[in-house]
């Protein structure tokens, strides 16, 4: 069952695929589709052979690793409109790295590597929007990396707010689009640590917090706390 014309148009403002020949876009159109999950489906598990990367429609997707305890570790969430798993088709072995799974009822686009692929090695254009994607996502890993390794919680949580930003306003708002002990896994503090630092930057009056929506008070002086490296990280903060 090939994408509707509808969902075509919808792809075709995504940069992977913008700038691609039509025939080569319909190319890789007849092996995709559109698919659903519900909350808490498992997309794939770690090892699964990888012949499929995936675009969000609405919904959330989790990628995670598991410790031989039992533990997860979130290692990214991806929102509409994000790719994932596209830089598995040229890692050896060619099976996924982590866990995915839907943190509430997802639509989502797949694609098939091989015709991905074939497609690469005509245009040049595809070739350079995909090394496009993957700098920056290396550039967003290496920001996590310093934050992970020499900042402290409180540091990589304010850098979290302060990237997250919704609006312009002098008082901007972030909206939590997930839980808050996914975030806190993906900062790698716990959800304890987390609430105890919220709760803290509220009684310094620096943020309010409504449901799921925090409201930073005084953005400026949360700058100040973190310093520099705001400014230097905040183009490739996590997701």
């Amino acid at each position: 069952m090939s994408i509707s014309k509808l969902f075509q148009q919808e792809l075709r403002q995504h940069y992977l695929f913008r700038r691609l020949p039509d025939d080569a876009f319909s190319h890789i159109l007849d092996k995709s589709n559109l698919m659903s999950l519900h909350r808490n489906e498992i997309l794939f598990d770690q090892g699964d052979p990888a012949s499929r990367f995936f675009l969000v429609r609405n919904g959330q997707i989790m990628l995670f690793q598991t410790s031989p305890e039992g533990n997860e570790k979130v290692v990214d969430i991806i929102g509409p409109g994000q790719t994932f798993a596209e830089a598995v088709m040229f890692m050896e072995g060619n099976r996924y790295p982590v866990n995915a799974r839907a943190t509430t009822d997802t639509e989502l686009f797949y694609f098939d590597n091989a015709a991905f692929i074939e497609e690469l090695q005509n245009s040049n254009t595809l070739c350079f929007a995909m090394m496009a994607d993957m700098s920056t996502r290396l550039k967003g890993l290496l920001t996590e990396i310093s934050e992970l390794t020499i900042f402290n919680a409180k540091h990589r949580l304010i850098s979290y707010l302060l990237g997250h930003i919704n609006d312009l306003q002098e008082q901007p708002t972030v909206k939590l689009t997930a839980t808050k002990s996914m975030i806190a896994s993906r900062l790698s503090i716990t959800p304890e640590t987390f609430s105890r630092i919220l709760s803290k930057l509220k009684k310094e009056g620096l943020i309010s917090i409504e449901d799921e929506t925090i409201t930073l008070v005084q953005p400026e002086k949360l700058k100040e706390i973190i310093g520099e490296s705001f400014e230097r990280n905040k183009n490739g903060c996590m997701s």
